[in-house]
């Protein structure tokens, strides 16, 4: 228990100065503290890292939604004949060749 509140500063200054009259003790309590410090510091991080990449990829898709909710909106202005003269002009039944150092990806 008292190692615990070594580690959230809950421990009294007083006790620390009891500890001076055992050098090893001391050693191994500040080597302790020390230790958890770090490896709360490092459990919050990794915490925060993961609820960043989770905000993240929620924004992602909402600003796909956004924008596909856009080009829903535009669709209805374009007419039957202009969509059909576009989709003609892309050539999508044909094969397209690779540029040069183009992986196919």
């Amino acid at each position: 228990l008292n190692l615990y509140k070594m580690t959230f500063s809950m421990f009294s200054g007083r006790s620390y100065d009891l500890l001076d009259e055992h050098p090893a003790l001391l050693f191994a309590t500040l080597v302790y503290t020390v230790t958890s410090v770090v490896f709360l510091t490092n459990l919050l991080i990794a915490q925060l890292t993961c609820a960043y990449q989770a905000c993240y990829q929620d924004m992602l898709g909402f600003a796909r939604l956004s924008r596909g909710k856009i080009v829903a909106e535009t669709m209805v202005s374009v007419s039957r004949a202009r969509w059909s003269r576009f989709t003609e002009e892309l050539r999508l039944d044909e094969r397209g060749e690779f540029g040069e150092g183009d992986i196919g990806l």
